[in-house]
This record gives structure tokens, C-alpha cells and sequence, in this order.
């Protein structure tokens, strides 16, 4: 009978593995869809050429543009476990598309597009250099506090986005060298090394009490 109910659990434990690789199987090929969908209303139908903002076309291409940041980022969110990770990365995604499709800033853009253009390209490239920031942080960090830090590397994320359209906007206003470029990249690293170090100290006083706490014989001092 023992022998039954093992068989029965080792069964049902992997159809349950089977269905969860299917369910992930499933995802990436959607996802991967709703990408292709997105490149091909863009591309070869040219949503963005329509005469109004709501025709079929247009109206499955906002659909598209939702779903196919969401079908990418909301698993990797659900799996992380982290925070707004999903509805930052939909926001970004869908605002840069639909700028990139309808809007078309183009070589002189005015103020407002500019800006709505680069925030939204900011934060795209963010959701992705955060998913890098955390890989790299996974594989050569040793403490588990720091493996799993993704306030840290959302921020590591924001600050090589940052970088990145600050190297745009330089070129967009005819002011790129190479000294400017090596600037910013200076800025952004001090930037780091300080919020490393403002970081660095609460933990580091606050594992020097519990140390002190721990040894044998000492009593916590009282006023």
C-alpha cells in the first residue's frame, strides 16, 4: 500500500513539473508572438500612418503594445517577487511604442514629446539593465542579503539607463564628444560609489551591536 501511495506522489509530482514547463513554455511563445506582432504593426502595416487614433488597426495595436510588455515582464515580476516591476515595465514599454508608432519624434522634437520620449525610453532600458544588474549581483556576490538586494539593482538599473539617454540627449543637441561622454560616465559611478556608502553604514553599525550583544558575558548598557 506504502508502495502504491509512493508511486502515486513521485506520478503526480511530475505531471505537476511537466505542466509547469508547459505553462512556461506557453508564455515565452506568446510573448514572443506578441513581440512579432508588435514589429509587424509597426513595420510592414504602418499603423503609425493611419488617419485617426481609432481604427482597427490602430486599436489592435494598442492592444498589442500592452500585451506584449506584459506577457514578458509580469511573469519575470511574479517570479522575483519584485515590486512594481510589471506595471513599471508595461508603462514604459507601451509609452515608448506608442511615442516611436504615432507620435514619431523625429530629428527636432518639441520639448514635450522629447521628454515624454526620453523618460519612456529611460525606464525601458531600466526594466532591462535591472534584470542585468541582478544577474551579475546573483552570480558574483556571496552574502544572500546582497544576492536578492533588487532595490539595489533597480537603482543600478535606472542609473546605466540613465547613462545611456544622457548619451542620446548629448547627440540630439549636437554636443557628443568624447570628454562629455567620459563626464557622465564619471557622474553616474561617483553617483553609485555614494549611494553604495549611504547604504553601507545603517547595516554595518547595526551588525557591529548585534555582535557586541552576542558575546558571552556582555550586558547591554543601560543609562
Amino acid at each position: 500500500m506504502s508502495q502504491q501511495r509512493w508511486t502515486h506522489t513521485v506520478s503526480w509530482e511530475r505531471e505537476r513539473q511537466q505542466m509547469r514547463i508547459l505553462g512556461w513554455v506557453s508564455l515565452i511563445v506568446a510573448a514572443v508572438l506578441a513581440w512579432v506582432g508588435v514589429w509587424f504593426l509597426i513595420v510592414p502595416v504602418n499603423v503609425g500612418a493611419e488617419p485617426t487614433f481609432f481604427t482597427p488597426w490602430t486599436v489592435l495595436a494598442y492592444i498589442a503594445f500592452i500585451g506584449a510588455p506584459l506577457l514578458t515582464f509580469l511573469p519575470i515580476a511574479r517570479v522575483l517577487q519584485i515590486p512594481l516591476y510589471d506595471l513599471e515595465a508595461v508603462a514604459a514599454w507601451s509609452t515608448l511604442l506608442f511615442m516611436i508608432t504615432f507620435v514619431n519624434p523625429g530629428n527636432y522634437p518639441s520639448m514635450p514629446v522629447l521628454l515624454t520620449t526620453l523618460i519612456a525610453l529611460m525606464m525601458a532600458l531600466a526594466t532591462i539593465f535591472t534584470l542585468v544588474s541582478y544577474a551579475v549581483g546573483y552570480r558574483l556576490l556571496t552574502r544572500r542579503s546582497q544576492k536578492y538586494d533588487f532595490f539595489r539593482a533597480r537603482r543600478e538599473g535606472y542609473l546605466a539607463a540613465m547613462f545611456l539617454v544622457g548619451i542620446l540627449l548629448l547627440h540630439l543637441l549636437d554636443v557628443l564628444t568624447v570628454e562629455n561622454g567620459v563626464l557622465l560616465g564619471m557622474i553616474i559611478i561617483l553617483l553609485e560609489v555614494f549611494l553604495l556608502s549611504r547604504g553601507s553604514k545603517p547595516k554595518e553599525s547595526g551588525n557591529r551591536s548585534v555582535d557586541r550583544l552576542a558575546q558571552p558575558g556582555r550586558q547591554p548598557e543601560t543609562s
